[in-house]
């Protein structure tokens, strides 16, 4: 049972009394603010020689995170966050406007099997948002609605995949954002669950195959962070203990798999690739009837040289069309025939551009190519023979996710979204080429008086770098307006134009927006990652500090009222910037962030990310590594603006002791700022957080800033 709030308050009052016992009294901080008196933290002597070079580890205990010492200061960083943010003034005044921005309806684009069509909905400010079933020509009617299995909203759907024709449901559910999540079929007709549950899906597809009678799945047990994936296949109406083991490698405990049956049943398509290295690997196995699919028929490994990206689209009979980096760095889509697959025989359907191709679906006859044109989404059609068909004209400069053909209608459905337009829905028919929006999402009409301005700037080794601003129309350039910064540069990713309530809260406050494209990131394909990996990773930090002084230089701000702000990956990013940079930047916000890049391979089991940074246990990366990593950055008697570390005491993808350790740093080395800590019980990072924790975060962070930059007085 969960401690109640009552005891949780009075147990945070009678440790914050004792750590600070005898504390002096509260000075001023370097932005004016009142000094917040924090926890005692004990240093320890550790030390250690790691390929040669010795790097002092004070904070060490912090890594012990559930333990008594390591839980008691938690809850004593958690009591001075609380005191400072309650002494805000524009604290309710925040949250009440950031509970008005979440409020709208929030509707996914539909994804159909048979004649059935599933969407999911949230009116506004349910926890979780409700999925809906469309049988024909029938209104919606809600098949299941995760509000229902709790209270508090900590129990989420993070993803189900139709039998083919719609009979049954195979959805997983997360709990406390676990990334790891129980799968459950529920029959479409009834809306009831069968008795089945299959444990220990992380990070998979469910594969249905054509009979409709069971799925393939991965499975990784959760034992350990380091056990091995394994594909295995449910028959529904079965126990777990029954599923049978399709494909496993023992020699290759790093791999993790995903998996797809072709549109016809036909094959079952396993992917193999270690932790974030983009290349891959690509098997096959033929199930021979789709009707009856063989289970043990032979797998074949089409592609096992781990060169470049393989990735399956479609398939007309022995012929695959794939998404491929191979001998296009940007992606290309050819056409292999799997009897002979040697590359001098393939055939390009869709050339490389200098627009990396990102995705691709097929409807029916037509290919539909989702490229990426300076960090934003653009739709292209072609023939199956790679004939130019034309293009889908998108509401603006924005994003597309959520591609989800329909073949028999010949139509396509897919999320839209802008910095200043949420995810709204739409429809494109192909025979009446044209687009329509699905649902209602009652877009914000007083968002009018803002735009997105895309620009370029320098960096340090003279490399084009783009950015997006946004800012209320006819803004003056006089240095005077209070901005927020965050880019990405790492894993591929690319920080294309999304919509978010707390920016959009931050705009009406009278901030600027802005996002910065920096290498690392996946923006221009393969070689715009690639410069910026592994001890080439400082590239992607003066990237994000030039964009930095950009901003001041054109005067859209100066360094007094910058802030910058990343979660995860680009927490690292920001931080590093920050402790390199720390009078450049004005305040920083870093959510659930890696810091400790020195131990990073031996927290959470996180060793999958060497091919992103290097490894510490080889001299030459550890030099890299220390170079930039945060916590080894941060020097006692330094000077670092406010700095606010929100994270998740159940993070399973990053640990939450990179967090605890930066934050006992940067207190240590500098008594007098602000360098505080929330910390929120009982969440990870995973999916499906509630959306009253959303806002009860998002709307400390806005407080946090709004009061450090003195935002709007």
């Amino acid at each position: 049972m969960r401690t109640s709030a009552v005891a949780r308050a009075k147990r945070l009052i009678r440790l914050i009394v004792a750590l600070c016992a005898g504390a002096a009294p509260a000075a001023t901080a370097q932005n004016g603010s009142a000094a917040p008196v924090y926890p005692a933290t004990p240093r320890a002597m550790q030390v250690d020689d790691i390929a040669g070079v010795r790097v002092a580890d004070p904070y060490r205990w912090l890594e012990s995170i559930t333990s008594a010492q390591a839980r008691n200061w938690i809850a004593a960083q958690n009591a001075v966050t609380e005191s400072f943010l309650a002494q805000a003034p524009r604290r309710k005044e925040i949250r009440d406007r950031l509970t008005a921005a979440e409020n709208y309806p929030k509707i996914g684009a539909p994804f159909s099997a048979g004649e059935r069509l599933f969407f999911y909905e949230n009116g506004g400010l349910e926890n979780q948002p409700t999925l809906y079933v469309r049988d024909r020509a029938e209104g919606p009617r809600v098949l299941i609605d995760p509000n229902a299995f709790s209270i508090d909203g900590l129990i989420a759907i993070i993803d189900q995949a139709p039998s083919p024709d719609g009979k049954y449901l195979a959805y997983s559910v997360s709990t406390l954002g676990a990334a790891a999540g129980v799968v459950r079929i529920r029959d479409v007709k009834t809306a009831q669950d069968l008795g089945d549950e299959v444990h220990d899906v992380k990070d998979s597809t469910i594969a249905w195959t054509r009979d409709e009678r069971g799925f393939f799945y991965v499975r990784q047990p959760a034992t350990t962070s380091a056990a091995r994936q394994v594909i295995l296949y449910h028959r529904v109406g079965r126990t777990q203990a029954d599923d049978q083991v399709v494909y496993e490698n023992a020699d290759r405990p790093d791999w993790e798999y995903d998996i797809k049956v072709s549109d016809d049943g036909q094959y079952l398509l396993i992917g193999a690739r270690s932790g974030t290295e983009l290349n891959n690997r690509l098997f096959l196995i033929d199930l021979d009837n789709p009707g009856r699919p063989n289970l043990r028929a032979p797998l074949v490994k089409l592609f096992d040289t781990n060169d470049a990206l393989y990735e399956f689209v479609a398939n007309d009979g022995p012929v695959f069309y794939l998404r491929t980096t191979k001998g296009a760095p940007r992606g290309r889509l050819v056409a292999v025939d799997i009897n002979t697959p040697d590359p001098n025989r393939w055939t390009s359907v869709l050339r490389e551009t200098f627009d990396p191709l990102v995705e691709v679906v097929r409807v029916d006859d037509r290919f539909v190519a989702h490229r990426l044109h300076d960090a934003h989404s653009v739709l292209e059609l072609f023939a199956l023979d790679g004939g130019n068909r034309g293009a889908v004209q998108l509401p603006g400069v924005g994003t597309v996710s959520e591609l989800h053909p329909r073949a028999e209608s010949h139509q396509l459905y897919f999320t839209y979204s802008s910095f200043l337009l949420p995810p709204s829905p739409y429809r494109y028919d192909f025979d009446a080429r044209n687009l329509i929006a699905y649902g209602d999402t009652r877009p914000d009409t007083t968002l009018a008086k803002y735009e997105t301005t895309q620009l370029f700037f320098t960096s340090k080794d003279g490399t084009r770098v783009p950015m997006f601003i946004t800012a209320k129309r006819g803004i003056t350039l006089d240095g005077t307006h209070a901005t927020l910064l965050t880019g990405g540069g790492g894993l591929n990713t690319s920080m294309t134009p999304v919509y978010s309530p707390d920016v959009a809260t931050w705009l009406r406050l009278g901030g600027i927006y802005a996002v910065a494209n920096v290498r690392g990131g996946g923006e221009y394909g393969r070689a715009w990652h690639d410069t910026a990996s592994g001890p080439r990773k400082q590239l992607a930090i003066d990237d994000f500090i030039a964009a930095a002084e950009f901003l001041v230089n054109q005067r859209y701000t100066r360094t007094q009222l910058l802030g910058v702000t990343g979660r995860g990956h680009a927490g690292l990013l920001v931080a590093a910037a920050l402790t390199e940079q720390p009078k450049l930047f004005g305040a920083a916000v870093i959510d659930d962030g890696l810091f400790d890049m020195v131990r990073f391979e031996r927290l959470n089991g996180s060793a999958s990310w060497t091919s992103e940074y290097g490894s510490p246990d080889r001299a030459a990366d550890l030099r890299a590594l220390i170079s930039y990593s945060p916590i080894q950055a941060v020097n006692a008697g330094g000077t670092y603006p406010p700095v606010l570390l929100t994270v998740a005491d159940h993070d399973e993808v990053i640990s939450p002791a990179h967090s605890y350790k930066l934050a006992a740093g940067l207190q240590h080395a500098q008594p007098t700022g602000i360098a505080l800590l929330r910390v929120d019980y009982d969440i990870g990072f995973g999916p499906g957080l509630p959306t009253t924790k959303v806002i009860a975060r998002d709307a400390d962070r806005l407080t946090f800033l709004a009061t450090v930059l003195h935002l709007g007085r």
